[in-house]
This record gives C-alpha cells, structure tokens and sequence, in this order.
C-alpha cells in the first residue's frame, strides 16, 4: 500500500509541476514589462538619497546624487530631493554660524555654493540665494581672521596660524589669510632664533 500512495503522491508533484511550466505561465512571466536600467539605477540612489535626507545628512545626500557628474546638476527625476538637499546644507551651515562655528560654517557653504543648481527652475527653489551665500562665506571668514588676530595679539602664534589656515579649507584663495600665515610663521622662527 505505501509503494501505491508514492506512486499516486508522484503522478500529483508531476501534474502541478506541469502545469507550472505550460507556455500559459512562461507567458505571464514574460509579459511583466521589464524596469529600464536608468530606472533601477535612479530608484536604488533615490531610496539612498531619501535616506540620507531623513537622516539630515545633506552631504552624502549630495555627493550620493552628483558622483562622476556635475556637481549643480541634478539626477533627472531627483530634483525634489536635490533642492531638499542643498536646503538642508545651507540650513545647517546657517545653524553653525549661530553657534559661532565658523569653521564648519564655511565648509557647508563652500560645498552649497559647489553644488548650488545651475537649472534656474531649482535656483529659485534654494534659500537662500547664491549671492547671500556668498555673503555668509565672507562673514565666516572674517570672524575667523578676527579670532586668529585674537590669539596672535596674545603671542599664541601657533593657534593664531591653525586658525588662520582653516579659512584656507574653504577660501582657499583668501590673501589676507595667506599673508597672516606667512607673517606669523616668519615672526615663529625668528623668536626660535632668538630663543637658540
């Protein structure tokens, strides 16, 4: 009896696994519309990107969207999030210079400016604007040449100089800074000169 009932237990498994794999069902998995390749590389950064944003961390978001682009151009179909992301960086650069974090202040404005869109539908969708932007890069560097000018006044030359040179990791081109280093560093080892 029991070789009887794996005989019918078979005829079973070999009748439903038939029917699986009639032309009828091979058709239905064909017919499912095949997702393009664009848009499964821009669903996958979009859940990252997304992600990203929930976590307020608008540099990644950023950097997830532009990698091997222009930096002001968005993803076609992301420039709800790219907008969202470069609000975000100006709106937590603008939270560090009221926290008198000048340094990090600058770092995100220099990066909003980089990747401020170039698409002026989206530039007139970031606050603030490019020039006010700009404004707020100038601030932070002023008030970080005030504060080396602080701790050279003081003979804190070395702070005086670490100070000054984080102005050059987002002004790189600031000659006051330059020229405050360099008449520091000069004035540095002439007092170990002196002290030989």
């Amino acid at each position: 009896m029991t070789g009887f009932f794996r005989q019918i237990v078979l005829l079973i498994l070999l009748l439903v696994l038939g029917a699986c794999s009639t032309p009828e069902g091979n058709l239905r998995k064909a017919e499912k519309p095949q997702q393009p390749v664009h848009e499964r590389q821009v669903s996958a950064m979009q859940k990252k990107v997304t992600y990203f944003l929930e976590k307020k961390q608008y540099r990644q978001a950023l950097e997830t969207m532009t990698r091997r682009r222009e930096p002001n151009l968005s993803p076609s179909g992301m420039e709800k999030e790219f907008v969202a992301a470069v609000n975000g960086l100006l709106e937590t650069g603008e939270e560090a210079m009221a926290r008198n974090e000048h340094l990090a202040a600058g770092q995100l404005f220099k990066l909003a400016l980089a990747t401020y869109p170039a698409e002026p539908s989206l530039r007139r969708k970031v606050k603030p604007s490019a020039r006010r932007v700009k404004i707020y890069l100038d601030s932070c560097s002023a008030k970080l040449m005030d504060e080396g000018m602080q701790e050279y006044r003081r003979g804190e030359l070395d702070p005086a100089i670490r100070t000054w040179k984080s102005i050059l990791s987002f002004d790189p081109g600031h000659r006051e800074a330059l020229k405050a280093i360099e008449t520091a560093t000069v004035q540095k080892k002439s007092l170990q000169v002196l002290e030989e």
